[in-house]
């Protein structure tokens, strides 16, 4: 949009009416009302929806200029509404949070409280049990008005090496603190920490000190902006050799190395023998001549990266004589991947959650 500047709390409403009013099925209605003879205010406005056989829910507005992922976590607990299960999954409740955009971890959040949402962009849930109504729609994946926050992106080889410590160290800890351990810019990592936070991923107590890490949903949040051959400067390669002579070979080599994707996942789960192989090196020539492998544009299976940053060769491990990069570091190359890659890293990530105190400093 040419207008940059954020769409007021009225215009956001007045939309969601719209939207919600044009996804009805034929013979459903759904209209913006207010309590009689009081004014216009948050708490006293409803999103009335009327089936055609003149069943009626009243849904209670909560209208937001701006909603990040924390704050829906804290309206909602504000207002004391926690997710109730059933059998047929969350219980709905008749509230809906309308802005003018919510990111998906917002949506996500939202919506696993049985709350339903819209926002001016066409992002939408709308569930209600009686009348029974169920509308799901997607508007805009980046927010069409950003504000001026001071951090958006992971991506990066600074926010990648915070992400990584964050993840990669057990809580509880301080940005200091952390900083030191991890040799990572302080500055970086506050922004990174301060980056979670909002998206709710992370948990600080009253003095800032991190005491809890969602390190799932955060490798996910960076492979939204991190991705293996775009972030590292990446070779393809025709391994002329099986890759069982590649691994050996990789067995005796002097120079610093970390294996990643499917041929660094064997060790801990495995769905089937690796097609293509990722690694990290400094010298992409030297491991080319060094493993006999051909430079190609087709049919390559083996990918050799200089990498973003050399926290890949940090945290490191040996199995069966070859260094392998951090489970973390091989989640998200694989999550970011083509092909089976990512189904590979749901099967490590899963590993992952079994095995905590392996490999998490």
């Amino acid at each position: 949009m040419a207008d940059k500047k954020r769409i007021s709390e009225t215009s956001a409403l007045r939309l969601a009416e719209q939207i919600v009013a044009r996804s009805m099925p034929s013979g459903w209605s759904a209209k913006v009302v207010q309590a009689p003879g009081r004014a216009a205010g948050r708490r006293e406005i409803s999103l009335r929806i009327r089936s055609p056989d003149g069943e009626v829910n009243d849904f209670v507005v909560v209208v937001k200029e701006k909603l990040d992922p924390q704050s829906a976590v804290n309206l909602l607990d504000s207002m004391g509404i926690d997710a109730t299960t059933t059998l047929r999954g969350v219980r709905p409740v008749s509230v809906v949070i309308v802005a003018p955009y919510l990111s998906e971890r917002a949506r996500e959040l939202i919506s696993a409280r049985g709350v339903s949402y819209v926002d001016s962009t066409g992002n939408m849930h709308f569930r209600s049990d009686r009348p029974a109504l169920f509308i799901s729609t997607y508007g805009a994946a980046k927010d069409p008005w950003p504000d001026d926050q001071p951090l958006k992106t992971l991506r990066g080889r600074g926010a990648g090496r915070a992400l990584r410590a964050v993840v990669d160290f057990r809580p509880p800890f301080g940005v200091r603190e952390l900083a030191t351990r991890a040799d990572v810019s302080t500055a970086t990592l506050a922004r990174v920490i301060d980056l979670l936070a909002r998206d709710a991923l992370l948990t600080r107590d009253q003095r800032g000190r991190v005491t809890d890490v969602d390190w799932d949903r955060c490798i996910r949040r960076w492979s939204k902006d991190y991705e293996f051959l775009t972030s590292n400067r990446t070779t393809r390669f025709l391994a002329v050799r099986a890759f069982r002579d590649v691994t050996a070979t990789l067995r005796t080599v002097k120079w610093r190395y970390a294996l990643t994707g499917s041929l660094a996942t064997e060790p801990f789960s495995q769905i089937a023998p690796p097609r293509q192989g990722m690694l990290f090196v400094d010298d992409v020539q030297t491991a080319a001549r060094t493993l006999d492998l051909r430079e190609t544009v087709l049919g390559a299976n083996l990918l050799i990266a200089e990498p973003f940053d050399p926290v890949v060769y940090e945290r490191t491990t040996k199995r069966d004589g070859l260094t392998l990069a951090a489970p973390t570091q091989i989640a998200a190359d694989l999550l970011t991947g083509s092909g089976r890659m990512p189904s590979e890293g749901e099967e490590l990530i899963a590993w992952m959650k079994d095995n905590e105190r392996v490999w998490r400093g």
